[in-house]
């Protein structure tokens, strides 16, 4: 058994959950005889690390693709002996749960006749397609329901998701490069 390990930093409150489930189920899936050790996200805002050395402080993610790729070349040069990769959501997290909404029909408090939209990718408030889609007295929370619903969600429909599937080869990357624990 090879341990994999995967320190992370996100936006939101809920990622903080979410994101170590979600990655361990994915380490699982590439090869099931690694041991995924994901350690506590570090949460910084978007706005923390816009300015100089901010990157270098806290290597964080924020919200385009265009700014992704100067960040990571910024924290590629800032440790050279790391394996880093910025991988931004598709606007937000929650995109990744609406592009399988399927897989979570009936979960949390989401409508059990859940589908994923044709115009999935167009959605541009997906915490509010959740909570509009959400039945019941409860409606759809970060803090709440993040982690739960990353340990639902088919990794194979998340798949549809361009910046899911690039989360996907990333992590496949750190699997497959880790040595085997002694």
């Amino acid at each position: 058994m090879k341990l994999v390990r995967i320190a992370c930093l996100v936006e939101g409150d809920g990622e903080v959950q979410a994101v170590p489930v979600l990655l361990r189920r994915v380490v699982g899936s590439i090869d099931p005889l690694s041991q995924p050790i994901v350690a506590r996200p570090f949460r910084r805002p978007s706005g923390s690390i816009r300015g100089a050395e901010g990157l270098e402080n806290a290597i964080t993610v924020v919200r385009n693709y265009t700014l992704a790729t100067r960040l990571t070349k910024r924290a590629r040069l800032s440790r050279p002996d790391l394996h880093i990769s910025v991988v931004l959501a598709h606007r937000e997290f929650e995109s990744w749960f609406i592009a399988a909404a399927k897989s979570l029909a009936g979960k949390r408090s989401l409508d059990s006749k859940l589908l994923t939209p044709d115009n999935w990718e167009k959605i541009r408030d997906a915490k509010g397609w959740l909570i509009d889609h959400s039945v019941g007295p409860g409606r759809y929370s970060p803090t709440q329901d993040q982690a739960a619903l990353a340990h639902w969600l088919d990794l194979e429909q998340a798949q549809r998701s361009r910046s899911f599937r690039k989360l996907w080869k990333e992590v496949e990357v750190i699997v497959r490069s880790t040595d085997a624990a002694p």
